[in-house]
């Protein structure tokens, strides 16, 4: 009886978050599959119109482009990572004033989009603060219009995740550097291995899987920018992302083709995700 009586009690305190998932996640994510064979405009008849949607996210340049773009967010991520990893790996260890040092890195991080859209619009404008460093070191003709110019527009955006989120991931390779037994290191130094040989065969081993889930978050993240590109160009001169077209297509009642367009984004989220799932496996 008592058994009993708590599982009544398990599932009635359970019933409410289910009902509540259902509704505000399952339902609109199978009502948006539905609507991305459409072309309602939000309003009015619902007119099915098959796959046309999804053909003209694979034919039209401008949405391949779209794709495209994103790429240009998970290349930066390579450096970034990169210089997280090596800057945890150097000073892996205890020293005065590291958690101010880490707050610092962090802060980045932390920052408001808007804010860090300002800070860039200014630091990328053709009298900006870039262009003003590039005159002190005598490198004139380095400069350019970095956020008008179509080739390197997109590059110039999206090198700002370096310095906005390397911080982030320095954090989390030191978390996982911290967790290594000093033993090995100390015995490593015993048997004449060089720092090299150490970060090769004991930290990169022991913190492949952060290092791998950092790598996927990359993928995730590069697919969902939004925030920077929207605020600083409002998606103009080439600098659309999925999440900004879904968000153009809706003001312009477009709401067939940004239900299939948020579908690929889907799509793809839950493919990394799935490899996250496959590679980083808990031990």
């Amino acid at each position: 009886m008592k058994s009993k009586n708590r599982s009544i009690f398990i599932v009635s305190f359970l019933a409410l978050p289910l009902i509540h998932l259902i509704i505000f996640s399952y339902v609109p994510i199978i009502g948006n599959f539905v609507l991305s064979f459409t072309n309602w405009k939000g309003f009015g008849d619902i007119q099915f119109i098959g796959f046309r949607n999804y053909q003209r996210l694979f034919t039209n340049t401008e949405y391949i482009n779209m794709f495209k773009n994103c790429g240009w967010y998970f290349l930066v991520a390579i450096p970034q990572l990169i210089f997280a990893l090596l800057l945890a790996v150097v000073i892996n260890g205890k020293f005065r004033g590291l958690n101010v040092f880490k707050g610092i890195l962090i802060i980045p991080y932390l920052l408001n989009g808007v804010i860090i859209s300002t800070i860039f619009i200014i630091f990328f404008n053709n009298t900006g603060s870039l262009n003003t460093i590039l005159d002190w070191l005598h490198l004139g003709s380095l400069k350019h219009q970095w956020l008008q110019d179509l080739k390197i527009v997109n590059p110039s955006i999206a090198s700002i995740s370096i310095w906005r989120y390397y911080g982030m991931n320095f954090i989390m390779f030191y978390g996982a550097l911290q967790a290594i037994p000093a033993e090995l290191f100390e015995a490593a130094t015993l048997d004449g291995c060089t720092k090299l040989q150490e970060i090769r065969y004991i930290s990169i081993p022991f913190i492949k899987k952060v290092l791998f889930i950092n790598i996927l978050l990359s993928v995730s993240g590069s697919i969902q920018v939004f925030e920077i590109p929207y605020i600083m160009m409002n998606g103009s001169n080439g600098t659309g992302t999925p999440v900004i077209m879904i968000q153009q297509s809706m003001s312009t009642n477009r709401v067939g083709f940004a239900a299939a367009l948020s579908v690929m984004v889907f799509i793809i989220v839950m493919i990394v995700v799935g490899l996250q799932r496959i590679f980083v496996k808990e031990e």
